[in-house]
């Protein structure tokens, strides 16, 4: 599905969501940098898909004074072929076997569309010394009361099923330490979650459920996570 090019037949396929996801990380990232005074010189977005994430991160790392002199997105999808970002270098092709060190990586929905993601996750890392996470958490009621499980598996091609602690733990199962983590609360406002008019028709409710509890708004409904750990490269 991936390496064939099918499913970024829209070379735009979720390009819609990426400001939203692009928020959450910098939230969390951000202050991590400058309270350990890390410097990302090289910045690689593996799974970079339509590379959205991957422009707004990095214009935004531009704005902000942090200068990156190397910014390089991967994926196994030809489409990125024919990708063309000013100051971005895209490369069609395994990160695991073709791709160079970078101080920052992310994996934004990526590792839940491999077969064995905590060696998936281990081996990326080797080549990074920050890599954050955006998780999609299916394991939830609205899921599994509708056995959507099924469904997913062919599209959008989950193959695993999370929740908060089970994220978390994946991550430190791959050998990284994990730095904070928050959920992904910019996404809320995300055009794939206002699209349906059940979806328009709860919005409010979902919205004053997730500002009581997150987390019971994550057992009921799913929703993302955001997470910053430091890789090997650090220690």
């Amino acid at each position: 599905m991936y390496k064939e090019g099918t499913y970024f037949s829209d070379n735009k396929r979720h390009l819609e969501d990426s400001d939203y996801k692009v928020d959450a990380i910098l939230r969390v990232l951000n202050p991590l940098l400058d309270k350990h005074d890390i410097k990302i010189h090289s910045y690689a977005d593996v799974g970079c898909g339509a590379g959205g994430v991957l422009k707004g991160i990095s214009q935004a790392f531009q704005k902000n004074g942090r200068k990156i002199s190397e910014v390089k997105g991967y994926d196994v999808s030809p489409h990125v072929n024919d990708m063309e970002v000013e100051g971005v270098v895209f490369n069609h092709g395994d990160f695991i076997e073709i791709g160079t060190d970078a101080d920052l990586i992310t994996l934004t929905d990526v590792f839940e569309h491999v077969p064995d993601p905590v060696g998936f996750i281990r081996e990326v890392s080797k080549k990074g010394k920050i890599i954050a996470f955006h998780i999609p958490l299916d394991d939830c009621l609205s899921v599994n009361l509708r056995n959507l499980q099924r469904y997913k598996i062919q599209n959008p091609g989950h193959l695993i099923f999370l929740n908060v602690n089970s994220a978390l733990n994946m991550v430190t199962m791959a050998g990284l330490q994990i730095l904070d983590y928050d959920f992904s609360k910019e996404t809320i406002s995300a055009p794939s979650n206002n699209q349906t008019f059940l979806q328009k028709l709860f919005s409010p409710i979902k919205r004053v459920m997730f500002f009581l509890n997150p987390w019971i708004y994550t057992k009921i409904f799913g929703f993302s996570l955001v997470v910053v750990a430091k890789s090997n490269q650090m220690d």
